[in-house]
């Protein structure tokens, strides 16, 4: 009973979605919408373990969209600066700003995911979540801000990739997307989610076993740079659906844009709504 209730209760959600949404579409605005010349740019953000990692995939697969996961880099770095015997405690900057000025940043594309390395160094997905790495990159980032300033201009970079345009444009997963890096993003996510849903993510889910609150208190409060809800971004609360519900309403508003995009460029110009960028919705 409950299930059949609940599985109502989230198609009548869905419709709600596909529906209103049109109505953010069809008005001629700013042409200074996205850099990757017609195609799609979508950032998701949020604070840790909110499930963006698993939605943006999805994304990036049923849209056949480039998917990067900026964090990928912040953990590169981390990775390097250890081997190096720099660690955040010593909080010395011109040892940090040295290795940044001699470092070589590469990125290419995998399939659909662009792969970064450091002085010719990448790492797995295994790798990037060493403890480690889960233990400093967020001390790193809170401290340095040069490391901000080098990973913001290297993950610009990547529009620039050619192979980029065989994709029907880039879906962008971390923390400071659409404040930062792709502030002029096409369709913007923020996510959120219960403390005790985040912790329960990290643990069963990522099977990792740091602390995403307190990660969070790190990134939300630096002076530099802080984590907080880019402008214009749909709020999303994951907490409230299972990750596949998630990305079912997300997906909706992604295939929305998209139709913007082709309708846009049947017409020969920049359309989104400004109703759209003045009230996003909270679903």
């Amino acid at each position: 009973m409950y299930s059949t209730m609940k599985t109502k209760l989230f198609s009548f959600t869905l419709l709600a979605v596909i529906f209103t949404f049109p109505s953010y579409g069809y008005c001629k605005v700013d042409t200074k919408v996205s850099p990757l010349n017609g195609k799609l740019l979508v950032t998701i953000d949020g604070g840790s373990a909110t499930k963006k990692s698993p939605i943006a995939q999805a994304l990036s697969k049923k849209f056949k969209m480039v998917y990067i996961e900026t964090g990928a880099l912040y953990r590169t770095i981390a990775h390097r600066l250890i081997q190096a015997g720099i660690m955040p405690e010593s909080k010395n900057e011109s040892q940090v700003d040295d290795f940044l000025k001699n470092a070589t940043c590469e990125y290419l594309l995998e399939g659909r995911k662009v792969k970064f390395s450091i002085n010719g160094v990448s790492l797995t997905a295994k790798e990037l979540r060493a403890k480690d790495i889960n233990a400093n990159v967020a001390k790193y980032s809170s401290l340095f801000k040069s490391i901000n300033d080098f990973c913001i201009k290297h993950i610009q970079e990547v529009i620039n990739l050619e192979e980029i345009q065989k994709f029907n444009g880039i879906v962008a997963e971390g923390r400071t997307c659409g404040t930062y890096i792709f502030p002029e993003a096409d369709v913007k996510f923020w996510l959120m989610a219960t403390d005790s849903a985040r912790i329960d993510f990290r643990l069963n889910v990522e099977k990792e076993v740091d602390n995403p609150i307190e990660r969070d208190k790190l990134d939300f409060s630096r002076t530099f740079y802080p984590v907080v809800k880019p402008e214009h971004a749909v709020e999303v609360w994951t907490s409230s659906r299972s990750t596949e519900e998630n990305i079912i309403l997300v997906a909706a508003f992604v295939e929305q844009k998209l139709d913007v995009k082709r309708h846009s460029k049947l017409q020969n110009s920049k359309i989104i709504s400004p109703r759209y960028r003045q009230n996003p919705p909270s679903i």
